[in-house]
């Protein structure tokens, strides 16, 4: 009977090598996949401006994902932003576009736990709502209707304008004592793309 001990032992480095090239191969794949899954994503689906009164308002519906995490996290107190911005310019053939309107719509979904009701404010009318679920919340402040964007008296007939606008979600307003969360927060920030719609006056 032979012995067939050293041989082993010389093979065993090289098998190591193997087996941590292969493990460092699988987390290199698999890290991304976890990664992409607990990002934030936003997407504006329509948009809609429409005369009312002298005002043009708009309408517009965003798609937002929300991760679990990002979830459980406004569930434990952290303050979820979304902001909306807007511009609208006059088209212009052989100059840069002329800017006429800029203005940004805010609101804030949190978690309210005396009440164990989510509260969706309105940043700029300082308007709030309450809602039982935090879906419930998400939907109303990713459906804008009738907004006010630009005085008709400020868009001359003739010209063609157009109108863009994208939003931005952030969640770094936690309160101090949730600070600790803010480290693991900076994938659940997101924005869209600019989405653009025509105005003729």
């Amino acid at each position: 009977m032979s012995y067939r001990g050293p041989s082993i032992l010389r093979k065993s480095p090289y098998l190591a090598r193997c087996a941590a090239w292969l493990l460092l191969c699988v987390i290199a794949t698999a890290v991304p996949v976890a990664h992409a899954a607990d990002e934030s994503k936003l997407r504006i689906r329509d948009v809609q401006a429409s005369l009312d009164e002298g005002v043009y308002e708009l309408d517009a519906t965003v798609d937002l994902t929300l991760p679990d995490a990002a979830r459980k996290a406004v569930e434990a107190g952290l303050t979820l932003r979304l902001t909306y911005e807007i511009t609208v310019d006059r088209v212009r053939r052989y100059l840069p576009d002329a800017g006429i309107a800029e203005l940004e719509q805010r609101y804030e979904v949190s978690y309210h736990a005396l009440s164990q009701r989510y509260l969706v404010k309105n940043l700029n009318t300082s308007g709030q709502q309450d809602f039982g679920s935090l879906q419930a919340a998400l939907d109303r402040a990713c459906d804008l209707r009738g907004l006010p964007v630009i005085d008709a008296a400020l868009v001359a007939a003739g010209p063609v304008y157009e109108g863009r606008i994208r939003a931005v979600l952030g969640m770094d307003t936690a309160p101090d004592v949730f600070g600790w969360l803010l480290f693991w927060t900076d994938d659940w920030n997101a924005e869209s793309n600019w989405k653009s719609w025509t105005l003729r006056p």
